[in-house]
């Protein structure tokens, strides 16, 4: 039997009827986290359904069901709007520098716009691009980016008659920002995973990811607790010192939509591009 195994097995009987998943870092690793419990991460534009002010409330109400769980300190806030296009970590200018922010953007694909292109797999509602160190796991960049080409997003409230939910954006930004936080999909087969915020798909007009379920509330609690200013380790390993960066990737599809495998052959090129440069941290997309 595997360590990597044995390591997921241990997860479960400590969490007991838990079955959230950290993100977590190459060769059995530890899980990934941010070192500041302050999070911000920031509108860039709207969407074709979607105002950019729209967005911002819409992000403010995801933000708060992450920061409002009493067993964590954990604090997502959504700051000023943005000018920056591009997602991932620049690596020349560091994680201090402004153009690393954390970015939330619509993916329109305007005519002559090269940088509003939808680049992976139309089967994904939304993909988040998280960059981490490898060996430790503290999270260093993270960026959302919303597919307007192939899903219709909505933000009507529910309370009225004329309200018919399509994909519903607040649904599918609440999983996304806990992609952010650094949790990851629960594992399908769990009795309680279909109830998670954290579930990996979502379908038109479900709205259930927009309260957090109680595997949500205790994987972000288990990163980020309440009375600890040490991060939580999801897998019961210690923490080395930071190595390397990397590209990966994952989904949350949109039921009756074939995912396809295209993003995974973009990666195998980007992996084979940024091999020279994978000295310090790593990046994952998760599609979903």
């Amino acid at each position: 039997m595997s360590w990597r195994l044995l390591a997921a097995m241990a997860l479960f009987a400590s969490t007991s009827a838990s079955a959230f998943l950290c993100t977590r870092t190459p060769d059995g690793g530890p899980s990934v986290f941010w070192a500041d419990r302050g999070v911000v991460v920031r509108p860039n534009r709207g969407g074709e359904e979607v105002a950019a002010g729209t967005l911002v409330r819409v992000l403010e109400r995801g933000a708060s069901a992450w920061s409002s769980t009493s067993c964590s300190n954990i604090q997502l806030a959504v700051g000023p709007s943005t000018l920056q296009e591009v997602v991932g970590f620049n690596w020349h200018a560091g994680s201090g520098d402004a153009i690393n922010q954390n970015i939330v953007i619509f993916r329109n694909e305007t005519p002559g716009d090269e940088l509003d292109r939808w680049l992976h797999t139309l089967g994904a509602l939304a993909i988040t691009t998280v960059t981490f160190e490898s060996s430790g796991g503290r999270l260093l960049d993270a960026d959302i980016e919303i597919n307007d080409v192939s899903f219709e997003f909505t933000t009507c409230d529910l309370e009225e008659a004329s309200c018919v939910v399509r994909y519903d954006l607040e649904n599918t930004l609440a999983h996304e920002l806990g992609h952010v936080l650094g949790l990851d999909h629960p594992p399908s087969g769990d009795p309680g995973a279909v109830d998670a915020t954290m579930f990996a798909s979502a379908s038109e007009g479900q709205i259930v990811k927009r309260d957090l379920g109680a595997d949500d509330i205790d994987g972000i609690c288990t990163v980020y607790p309440q009375n600890d200013e040490v991060p939580g380790e999801c897998y019961g390993v210690g923490r080395p010192a930071l190595s390397r960066v990397q590209f990966s990737q994952s989904l949350c599809a949109g039921v009756g939509v074939d995912a396809g495998s295209g993003p995974w052959t973009a990666l195998l090129v980007l992996g084979a591009v940024l091999g020279w440069r994978t000295e310090r941290s790593e990046t994952r997309r998760r599609r979903g």
